[in-house]
C-alpha cells in the first residue's frame, strides 16, 4: 500500500508540472504581438460594419464602395477572415464593392464606406494594438458635384481637407469614390489603384500609356517589356501591375531629367519601352511622349482650381477611351532597333538611356542626327 501511494504522488507533481508549463505558455504566446488579438477580434468587424450601416442608413451591392487598407498595417491580417465575413454577409461583391489599398506597415487601418446613392461617405479607424475598437468616425457628404458647384461649397471642403476630416485620405477616397460612382472605372484601372492608393492624373496617364504599348506592341507570349521610367512620376506603379515589371526583377528602371533635357529630346517624353519578342529574336526601344497640356485644356479645369478639382476633372478625362486618340496626347518620339549589349548599358547608374539610344548628347543637348526619327 506505501509503494502504491508513492507512486501517486508522483503522478500528481508529473500532472502538476505539466500543468504548471502549459499554462506558462499560454501565457507566453498571449504575450507575442496579434496573438492575443487574434482571440478577441471577433466583434470588431461587424462593429465597424454596422457603425457605417447606421450612418449611411444601409450597405447594399448597387451603391456601396469599401476602401481600406486592411492587410497592410502591421498585423492587421488578423481581421481578414472576419472582415470578408461581414462583407460577403451583405450579398457584397469583390469585383463590385471594394478596393483593398497598399499602405504602409506602420499606418492605421481604416475602412471608408461610399453611398453612391446619397454621396455620403462613413470613415472609419480602429485600434486593435491594447483594445480593439473603433477610435475615430466621422460621415461627410462628397458627392464632388456638390463639392465643387460654388466658391463656398468648394471652400468649405477645402477648410476640411485642411482639417484632415479623412486622417489626410481625403483626396484619395474622393477621387475614387466620385470615379467610381460614375460605373466607367475600368476595374483593370482599379486594380492599378490597388497599389498606387490614390486616383491621380499620373497613374491615368500610366493606365493609357500602358494600353498603347499593348495596342502598339501586342503583349503576347514570347513578349517582354523593360520600362526606362525617365521621367518618373506616378504612371510607373501602372506598369509593376499591370505588367508585373517590378524594379525587383528589373522591369522598370526609374530616374528623372532636367527641364533642359526634357526640352531637348521634346514632346514631352515619358520614357522608353524596351519591347523583346523572343519568338523574334528582337528588340526594340520605343520612345514615348505624353502631353499633360492637352490633359489639362480639354478636361475643364480652370487655373485657379484647387488640386482636388483639377486632378480629377483631368481623371475624369483620361477616363474616357475615346480621348485616347486625341492627337499628341500619347506621341512616338523614336522607334529603334538595339541588342542586349545597349540594354545593359541602358541599366547602368551613371548613363542617361537617352544618351545611349543617341536622342541626347553627353552634355544633355539633343542629338540632331537622331531624334524624333522614327525607325532609326
Amino acid at each position: 500500500m506505501i509503494g502504491t501511494g508513492v507512486i501517486n504522488i508522483q503522478r500528481i507533481k508529473a500532472k502538476f508540472i505539466c500543468l504548471f508549463f502549459l499554462t506558462a505558455l499560454v501565457f507566453s504566446l498571449g504575450s507575442i504581438p496579434g496573438m492575443a488579438a487574434e482571440g478577441s477580434n471577433s466583434n470588431l468587424m461587424a462593429q465597424v460594419f454596422d457603425a457605417a450601416e447606421a450612418d449611411l442608413g444601409g450597405i447594399g451591392s448597387d451603391d456601396t464602395l469599401i476602401i481600406t487598407d486592411i492587410g497592410s498595417p502591421a498585423e492587421s491580417y488578423i481581421f481578414l477572415d472576419d472582415f470578408y465575413s461581414e462583407f460577403y454577409g451583405r450579398d457584397l461583391l469583390y469585383t463590385k464593392n471594394l478596393l483593398v489599398v497598399q499602405n504602409a506597415r506602420n499606418s492605421p487601418l481604416w475602412f471608408a464606406f461610399f453611398d453612391k446613392s446619397s454621396g455620403k461617405c462613413t470613415f472609419i479607424e480602429v485600434s486593435y494594438e491594447s483594445k480593439n475598437q473603433i477610435s475615430y468616425k466621422v460621415t461627410e457628404n462628397i458627392d464632388f458635384d456638390l463639392l465643387s458647384k460654388s466658391p463656398e461649397s468648394r471652400a468649405a471642403w477645402n477648410e476640411k481637407v485642411n482639417a484632415t476630416v479623412f486622417d489626410g485620405r481625403e483626396f484619395a477616397i474622393l477621387t475614387i469614390s466620385n470615379g467610381w460612382a460614375t460605373g466607367k472605372l475600368d476595374y483593370e484601372l482599379m486594380q492599378c489603384l490597388e497599389l498606387h492608393n490614390h486616383f491621380c492624373p499620373g497613374v491615368s496617364s500610366g493606365f493609357v500609356l500602358a494600353n498603347w504599348m499593348e495596342e502598339n506592341y501586342s503583349l503576347k507570349e514570347g513578349v517582354s517589356y523593360t520600362v526606362f521610367s525617365c521621367p518618373n512620376w506616378c504612371k510607373e506603379d501602372v506598369f509593376v501591375k499591370r505588367w508585373d515589371a517590378t524594379p525587383g526583377k528589373g522591369g522598370v528602371w526609374m530616374s528623372a531629367l532636367t527641364d533642359d533635357e526634357k526640352e531637348a529630346i521634346g514632346n514631352s517624353p515619358a520614357g522608353i519601352f524596351v519591347v523583346a519578342d523572343k519568338n523574334a529574336g528582337t528588340m526594340k526601344a520605343v520612345v514615348l511622349g505624353f502631353d499633360f497640356n492637352i490633359v489639362n485644356a480639354e478636361c475643364g479645369a480652370k487655373a485657379d482650381d484647387p488640386a482636388w478639382v483639377s486632378k480629377y476633372l483631368a481623371d475624369l478625362w483620361l477616363m474616357d477611351r475615346e480621348n485616347w486618340d486625341t492627337e499628341c496626347l500619347v506621341s512616338v518620339i523614336s522607334v529603334m532597333d538595339i541588342d542586349e549589349a545597349t540594354l545593359n548599358e541602358m541599366k547602368q547608374a551613371d548613363t542617361n538611356p537617352y544618351v545611349i539610344l543617341g536622342l541626347l548628347n553627353p552634355a544633355g543637348n539633343v542629338n540632331p542626327s537622331k531624334n524624333g526619327i522614327t525607325g532609326v
